[in-house]
């Protein structure tokens, strides 16, 4: 039997603290990625009951404030990318609660990240650390997986929308940083001395792209809302591309109507690129990027679309914009034909 899978689901783990503290050290951490590597995800679906079994159970029985169980929400925390699913049903558990001492009322676990377990306290900064640790080092394949997995769980506004900057600094770091193309034919394995800063737009499009197809109206949402989380603005900050743009000169750091018109004009600028490369894998992904923010944002009738109505009509005669522009005369008029197809102009 794996090591990891001491007890399961399908009956309560051993009621013993000491035996469930010790699957929550480090040295388990190679444990639980290789059984991702290879898609056991029973063993870590097991796993993930037991880290929550016993944050309840430490929290609930033994007496000891929530700090004593921050560890485990870490470790607890580290597994759960591979599992959307697990994360929701943890979520949905509701608060964590105790009898006060005297009996009278209730205590909520609470931490300084938010409350155990509505707000999955430790998730976003654990997987915002882990991006910026290991995003660079991974292979193309491996930042499409992860980026599909955390943007349909961002998808379900999970804890407040922070998830969604992992989403943002991984489009700023593909279409508004200076990059050359590169080909999709390179080697796609992954590196642990590779900086972010040498790969090319072919081993990051892919990935942003997962963003923009599995995240599109939440985007869109926070987009409209100018959204950005206060705690990390670093992250919120615009690249070099789109502060010397003139959509970058109207906007403020983190999602805004302005940053996504720049994405979807850079994503016109890189299909045609590589169109003229050759390069008709990142062409593709690059048109299918720009054809779901176009059916999105017209679905949405989203603010954007005003904000580029007043735009002025230097940025509207762009070619990068007549399907948006198009788009949004059909919505004025009030034209629907059910379904439109986006098309590439």
């Amino acid at each position: 039997m794996n090591p990891l899978l001491n007890d399961s689901p399908d009956s309560p783990p051993q009621d013993n603290p000491s035996h469930l503290l010790s699957l929550c050290e480090a040295s388990d951490e190679w444990d639980i990625r290789d059984a991702a590597q290879k898609g056991q995800l029973d063993i870590l679906q097991s796993v993930t009951y037991n880290r929550a079994w016993y944050v309840a159970f430490s929290y609930c029985r033994s007496g000891d404030g929530i700090d004593e169980c921050t560890k485990s929400l870490h470790d607890l925390c580290r597994e759960q990318e591979t599992l959307l699913l697990e994360i929701l049903s943890i979520r949905g558990r509701g608060p964590l609660t105790r009898r006060a001492p005297g009996g009278v009322g209730v205590d909520i676990a609470r931490t300084p990240d938010g409350t155990v377990w509505n707000d999955l306290p430790f998730f976003v900064t654990d997987m915002t650390e882990f991006w910026h640790r290991e995003f660079a080092a991974m292979s193309i394949t491996q930042r499409v997986n992860a980026s599909t997995f955390l943007a349909k769980l961002a998808s379900t506004r999970v804890a407040n929308d922070r998830l969604c900057q992992i989403g943002l600094k991984t489009i700023r770091d593909t279409l508004e940083t200076m990059r050359p193309l590169g080909s999709s034919n390179d080697p796609d394995e992954e590196c642990p001395r590779r900086s972010l800063g040498s790969l090319p737009i072919a081993g990051l499009l892919p990935a942003a792209c997962a963003w923009l197809r599995e995240a599109s109206h939440n985007i869109i949402l926070l987009s409209d809302a100018c959204w950005n989380d206060r705690t990390n603005s670093a992250i919120g900050n615009p690249g070099y591309l789109f502060v010397e743009s003139e959509l970058g000169q109207r906007s403020p750091g983190g999602f805004s109507p302005w940053r996504w018109l720049f994405w979807f004009k850079r994503l016109h600028e890189l299909y045609d690129e590589a169109n003229e490369a050759e390069e008709k894998v990142l062409a593709e992904y690059a048109e299918k990027a720009i054809n779901i923010m176009n059916c999105h944002v017209k679905e949405r009738n989203a603010r954007i679309l005003r904000v580029f109505e007043s735009a002025g009509d230097s940025l509207q005669q762009e070619k990068a914009f007549q399907g948006l522009k198009a788009k949004f005369a059909m919505m004025k008029s009030d034209y629907s034909d059910g379904m439109i197809k986006p098309v590439i102009t």
